[in-house]
């Protein structure tokens, strides 16, 4: 592998920014609609259910690092849980398109057996609408989807007899919609590993407000959401900011990774016409050509480069996390209580 083709998966500000908006947006809608849902249950229900319903789902948030801590120390957990993601955000983007070789495959299999091929088809169809939702959709936010359309290619292989078998003709679905599904398939690890982070990180916030605005109303009144919201919103900020300043960041970096790859690889199936052909030797040549990139990325040195370092960070976040930031959290806490004091009593 040449250092020229390692240098196409080096990513850059608009990689990072992506990975940065992406999770703040899941951060943003998580925390709004979980504190929707939590004044619609302090309408409706009982105080008591609520809180319980409240606690509940912070403490789900936590529970990975909870299982982890009954085996090993919780800074060991920490790690293990905080490496894990980096490795299924960076290096397991590439392990996934490594299952267009069991699409292959199934091809073959379905020309060779029509009885399994008939209910393979039925099958597939329950999903196309399901897919070509997708498509419409994300067109919406990437123009790369509307390239991928046979019926405005050219090329000699997208046009064939009518007479001429098809590997298509086996499916529910067609060309058209495997190429979206070839090209958004790099794309779905990093944003789930972004969207569930930012997921979990807007619950617990909306916990910490919702709980400091009902704290605060019920011992001072309206004025007291201000001080209630204040005073837990401290709690959550600075027990997250001394490790978050560098787990957050490594977070990005490795749905940056994801997301680079993902872009060279999908920008490949659309410039490359990838899967346009109709016959399994296609398909097979197609599915090799996609190996390649992904192979070359998962041995280019620069990402397991940066793997290192992530693991090095990952690695003094969780000692910081679990030894430096509840000293930090003590000491800002009492100085927020004397503000306070200072100021209402």
């Amino acid at each position: 592998m040449s250092k020229t083709s390692g240098n196409r998966f080096r990513i850059g500000i608009t990689e990072f920014l992506w990975s940065v908006k992406l999770f703040a947006a899941s951060a943003i809608v998580a925390c709004m609609f979980s504190i929707a849902v939590y004044v619609v249950m302090t309408i409706f229900a009982e105080p008591e259910p609520v809180s319980t319903a409240i606690a509940a789902t912070a403490s789900a948030a936590m529970a990975k690092v909870e299982v982890g801590a009954r085996y090993i120390s919780p800074m060991w957990s920490i790690f293990v849980f905080n490496t894990i993601a980096f490795f299924t955000a960076s290096v397991g983007t590439g392990f996934l398109s490594y299952i267009h070789n069991v699409f292959s495959g199934e091809f073959s299999f379905r020309s060779k057996h029509r009885i399994y091929a008939t209910i393979s088809i039925k099958i597939d169809k329950l999903f196309t609408v399901f897919y070509r939702h997708i498509r419409r959709t994300a067109s919406i936010f990437d123009p790369g989807f509307s390239e991928i359309n046979i019926e405005n290619k050219t090329d000699e292989n997208t046009h064939q007899d009518d007479e001429t078998s098809s590997v298509w003709d086996l499916c529910g679905y067609t060309r058209d919609d495997y190429r979206m599904f070839a090209y958004i398939l790099p794309y779905t690890v990093p944003v789930l590993i972004l969207v569930i982070n930012g997921m979990l990180l807007g619950v617990l916030l909306a916990f910490f407000i919702f709980n400091g605005a009902m704290s605060g109303y019920e011992i001072m009144g309206l004025q007291g959401i201000v001080i209630g919201v204040f005073y837990t919103l401290s709690y959550f900020v600075f027990s997250i900011l001394p490790h978050g300043i560098i787990e957050l960041p490594v977070l990005f970096l490795a749905a940056s990774l994801g997301y680079k790859f993902a872009y060279v690889q999908s920008k490949a199936v659309v410039d490359d016409g990838f899967f346009l052909g109709d016959d399994i030797e296609s398909i097979n040549k197609d599915v090799s050509r996609i190996n390649s990139i992904t192979t070359m990325y998962l041995r280019s040195r620069y990402l397991w480069s940066v793997f290192g370092v992530a693991i090095g960070l990952l690695l003094v976040a969780a000692y910081i996390e679990i030894y430096v930031t509840p000293w930090v959290v003590e000491y800002v806490m009492v100085v927020v209580e004397r503000m306070l004091n200072g100021g209402f009593v």
